[in-house]
Parts: C-alpha cells; sequence; structure tokens
C-alpha cells in the first residue's frame, strides 16, 4: 500500500463543523498519512470573499488543531493568483514523490468538475474521492457521473496503477458557511455550527457582521 495524501481544499468562509467531522470520518476510515487542509486564496469559481484569506486561514487551525493527521496548509496564499487546483496538486505531487495523492470533494463541487482548469490532466494524475451529499445526488448530472469509474468503494483501491474517482458515503451534515454567515447577519446562535473557538474569533473580529 503506497502513502495516501489527501488535499481537501475550500473556502472555509468560515469553516464549520461538517468541513471537521467529515475529514475525522475518512481518517478513520481510510489510511490516510496525512490530509492537507488547504483554503482557497483566489477561487476561480468565486468572485469575492466573505473575509480575508488570513481570517479564513486562521480559522481553519483552529478548526482542525485537534484533529491527527490533519495540516491546514497555506500554498495557494504563498502562490498568489488563482487558486487552481491543478497547481496545487503538481506542487503535491511532486513533494510528496511516491505518494497516491487523493483529492477530497464534496459531490457539489465535482458537479462542475468540467469547468475547473485542465481538468482533464487533473484527474489522470490523482485519484478523486467524492463525498456523496444526500441534497446533490450526483446521478442528477449525467456528465460528472459518467467520470465516476470504481462503483464499490474498496480500500486496496490505492494499489492500482490508475487514478480512481468513486463516490463514498459520509455522514450528512446540514451545515454550510452560507447558512453560517446568515445566522451571524441575524444575530442568532451558531455555537451548534462551528468549533467554540472559531465562534469566538469570530466575535472577537467582528466579522461577518458579528
Amino acid at each position: 500500500m503506497p502513502r495516501i495524501v489527501g488535499v481537501f481544499g475550500g473556502t472555509f468562509d468560515p469553516v464549520h463543523n461538517g468541513h471537521v467531522l467529515t475529514i475525522s470520518e475518512l481518517l478513520k476510515r481510510l489510511a490516510f498519512e496525512k490530509i492537507l487542509v488547504i483554503p482557497n486564496f483566489k477561487p476561480p469559481h468565486r468572485k469575492s470573499d466573505q473575509v480575508s484569506y488570513k481570517h479564513r486561514y486562521e480559522m481553519a487551525k483552529i478548526a482542525f488543531k485537534d484533529i491527527p493527521k490533519a495540516i491546514v496548509d497555506n500554498r495557494e496564499y504563498l502562490r498568489q493568483g488563482p487558486s487552481y487546483a491543478f497547481e496545487t496538486v503538481k506542487e503535491i505531487m511532486f513533494e510528496e514523490e511516491g505518494s497516491r495523492v487523493v483529492m477530497i470533494v464534496g459531490s457539489d463541487s465535482f458537479v462542475d468538475i468540467h469547468s475547473w482548469y485542465k481538468w482533464k490532466e487533473l484527474i489522470s494524475m490523482v485519484d478523486f474521492i467524492i463525498m456523496k451529499r444526500p441534497d446533490l445526488p450526483l446521478s442528477n448530472n449525467k456528465k460528472a457521473k459518467d467520470l465516476i469509474t470504481v462503483d464499490d468503494f474498496k480500500k486496496n483501491l490505492f494499489e492500482d496503477d490508475q487514478p480512481n474517482i468513486f463516490e463514498i458515503e459520509v455522514t450528512p451534515f446540514k451545515i454550510s458557511s452560507s447558512l453560517i454567515r446568515a445566522q451571524i447577519a441575524k444575530g442568532k446562535k451558531i455555537n451548534h455550527l462551528v468549533n467554540t473557538l472559531v465562534e469566538d474569533y469570530i466575535k472577537n473580529h467582528g466579522l461577518y457582521g458579528a
């Protein structure tokens, strides 16, 4: 079995319990050596961020600090420019030579894979784990569904020579960053949605209108 390095990117605007619990679950189910949690610097598919990269990065570090093998990585900030997954993966594959690099994405992200920068090259380079979202099944998008290469997840998938694309069932969490921002704007509590220390960080820095 090769060393398996996960890549979990996102805006994390803000990071929430759904992000953390999902990665915790994947770490229990798969033999990752580590999972790199990578806040996007300039997401290509998003016009603007609610808060600065610095705040999003700091909140991610707080949220994942007690999760073994989860490492919050600032490479997209250091690289500057648009945060293309293709460029990020190339860097990681160079650094982690001999490892199996696995992209971890939600089905809501993967349905747009055909609009990603150099997506064909990307899916030929690394494996993809697609986390099923009950409110957005991949089956609704035939173009994305047709890219699935493995119907049934097995732990020995990473022992072959070809990158695999497959879906995996994870515990569903009805939490989103947009929901949290809306709750804050309405003056409602978010302590059940984010880490307590992340909530404190949001309040202390007056983020999202807190």
